[in-house]
């Protein structure tokens, strides 16, 4: 290989290099998972679906919370606890939920849903300036 083809070979390398450093942390793909599992949540009808609706759509937005905290804990930790903290308490609510609820426990799940998103809101918004 000439010196030439050499320099052309390291040029590309900066190039490619330059361009992989550049793009969105990689939190920010696990953060919008989270952000539509959340979306997805927020459509149960707690008192009609139950306990089984709410649990299948909550399984969901647990396994994008982890990733999502995984992968952003060190630059959010505020952000992160609060979601963290938030889906144990839905979770709890909801493993008291009956089969077919009665409104007031449906109003109790439906609040602990609203503080998620709510949690999940704030996270996003900090995150935003990084991944727009």
């Amino acid at each position: 290989m000439t010196v030439r083809g050499i320099a052309f070979l390291l040029l590309g390398l900066v190039l490619l290099g330059a361009g992989c450093g550049g793009g969105e942390p990689d939190y920010c793909s696990d953060v919008s998972d989270l952000e539509q599992s959340v979306s997805d949540l927020g459509s149960v009808d707690v008192v009609e679906g139950g306990r089984g609706a709410v649990t299948e759509a909550l399984d969901e937005v647990e396994g994008n919370a982890q990733a999502a905290v995984d992968s952003a804990k060190s630059d959010f930790p505020e952000e992160t606890e609060a979601v963290t903290k938030s889906i144990s308490d839905l979770k709890a609510s909801a493993g008291e939920l009956a089969d077919s609820p009665t409104p007031q426990q449906g109003a109790r799940t439906a609040a602990d849903v609203g503080v998620v998103a709510s949690a999940v809101e704030d996270f996003v918004g900090a995150t935003r300036s990084e991944c727009d």
